[in-house]
């Protein structure tokens, strides 16, 4: 094979990888342009959850970086306290990536879920290096865990 014929496949599939990331970064999924809704289906796991599984998940992939006691600190990544309800990267003593900041959405059930959901797609741009949970009972648990670290833990829906 000579090096004009290389030259040409190496073009042809960076051109490809170009057009997929582009792909994956849909302006119109992100969260500074879309408000997700729970499915019918979701919001059952929600109500039948279990917190101690949500409790082991968040040990086992989230508490390295993260924190939820209501006097925790940040670490990675941003406290968890009070999450619910919260506008995305507002905290003033957390530096969040300019993604983040600029998404302009706010904490709650259905954001939360689409963002652990696929966080490259929810934000693109994000700091966080999570490629997200794709399990719906996980997300769930999950949820329902991080749901009692607020001063006023928000319903079910």
């Amino acid at each position: 094979m000579n090096r004009a014929m290389v030259a040409a496949i190496v073009l042809s599939v960076a051109g490809m990888s170009s057009q997929a990331q582009a792909a994956k970064f849909d302006p119109s999924e992100s969260l500074a342009n879309f408000q997700p809704e729970l499915s019918e289906e979701f919001k059952q796991l929600l109500r039948e959850g279990d917190v101690e599984a949500g409790a082991d998940f968040f040990e086992r992939k989230c508490a390295n970086c993260h924190d939820v006691a209501k006097d925790g600190i940040h670490n990675k990544g941003p406290l968890l306290w009070n999450l619910f309800g919260r506008k995305a990267g507002s905290i003033k003593e957390f530096e969040y990536s300019e993604a983040m900041i600029n998404s302009g959405h706010s904490w709650d059930y259905a954001t939360i879920n689409y963002y652990l959901t696929r966080t490259d797609r929810a934000v693109p741009g994000r700091i966080m290096n999570f490629r997200g949970i794709r399990k719906d009972k996980q997300r769930a648990d999950l949820l329902l865990y991080l749901r009692q670290f607020n001063d006023n833990p928000p319903e079910l829906p």
